[in-house]
Parts: C-alpha cells; structure tokens; sequence
C-alpha cells in the first residue's frame, strides 16, 4: 500500500503542475493541484507512561500533495516518517550510589499518512483530520540504580496508530510556509497488559501527545 501512496505522491505534483497559489493574489487564476516538502521536529510526550512533559524530540518529514477545491477550501494527503515517544530524567538518591540521575527512553518510529481538511484565509491555513501510521521500530530502556528487564516481544507497541490532528499554517516567504500541529492517539499505542510493571500510569493505555513544527516548501 505504502509504495502506492509514495509514487502518487511524487508523480501527481509534476503531473499537475501549475503555479502555486495557496496563497494567491485577487485575479489569480486559482491551482487545483500542488505538492510539498515538509521537514520540522516532534516535540512528544506518551500519556500513560507515568512522565510528564514534551521532552522527546524527533524528526518529522516527508512529502505532501494538495488538491484545492476552491481558493479556501481543500484536502491534502502527506506520506512522512515520524518519531514520537517519550524522555524522563529524574535526579534520585539511592541507597546504593548515592545521588543518581535516572533516565527512561522510549522511541517509536512510525510511517504516516495525514488526510487533513484545510481552510485558507489571506496568508493563514486552518487544518483539520486524521493520521494512519504504521509503526517502523521501537526502543524502550531504563538506566537506573536496580536492572530493569524490558521484554521486546512482551512489552511490544502496536503495529498501528491513528491521530487526530489540527493544525495551522503561515505564508513566511513566497513558497515557504510555517506550519504548527497537534496530534493525540485514537487508538493507544500499547495495552495496559503490555507496560512494563512500574511504567504505566492509570489503566486504559498508552497514547502519543504530541506537537510538531515544520517547514514546508511548496512546488
């Protein structure tokens, strides 16, 4: 499916091309058709975990393709690679080094598919939609004072994850575009049953929180 979605993604903008006009001029003739690329950072958090903070910064790229309805109204569909997960580093003291700095990693690592609903108003463009993705790899580990077993296979993360997403976007230099997002699991990405003991907080999950910041260079 995925080799599908990154052809019509890299074919449609050369197929379609035309002059960019997300952010057209009065008496511009409207574009039905444009095509991105998108490069920023997640900043992520994963609820459920027992750590709070955005403190997981990950790479967010990819490609989009953008199909306009009318000057204001129009969907796009992006394929990205995407990291998400969570970070803690907690200061302890342990009977057995003294004062310790203990530290929880966690990296998911996904392929994603945004369909997003898009709003334009002057240089603003109002986002709203969902995310498929479809989890690459995943690293989870603990240094602490005492070992801490994390199993791959009993402690595995979901193949799957889906978001809800809201975003917003500003012209910053003719094809240069700033773009902020929220996304938050639908679905969790890992069962209570599959946390590792000492690791969860509450009983229905865990979920990816997350903002992300982007560039975006329009064709």
């Amino acid at each position: 499916m995925f080799k599908w979605i990154f052809f019509s993604l890299m074919l449609l903008p050369h197929a379609l091309w035309a002059q960019f006009n997300m952010f057209a001029k009065e008496g511009e003739d409207p574009k039905k058709f444009t095509g991105a690329i998108l490069m920023g950072l997640n900043f992520s958090q994963v609820d459920g975990d027992s750590y709070w903070g955005y403190h997981k910064v990950g790479l967010n790229a990819g490609a989009q393709v953008f199909i306009h309805f009318t000057p204001s109204i129009g969907i796009s569909m992006e394929l990205l690679y995407t990291r998400k997960g969570s970070r803690a580093v907690i200061v302890t003291e342990s009977p057995y080094l003294g004062t310790y700095i203990w530290k929880y990693y966690m990296d998911v690592n996904y392929v994603e598919v945004p369909l997003m609903l898009h709003y334009t108003q002057g240089k603003y463009d109002f986002e709203l939609g969902a995310s498929y993705a479809r989890l690459i790899n995943s690293n989870e580990y603990v240094t602490s004072d005492q070992p801490v077993n994390i199993d791959p296979v009993g402690n595995r993360f979901n193949t799957s994850d889906i978001d809800f997403t809201v975003g917003l976007t500003r012209q910053v230099y003719k094809n240069l575009l700033a773009n902020i997002r929220y996304q938050y699991s639908l679905t969790s990405i890992r069962p209570p049953e599959r946390i590792p003991i000492g690791y969860s907080y509450g009983n229905q999950g865990q979920f990816n929180n997350l903002f992300n910041l982007r560039l975006e260079y329009v064709f």
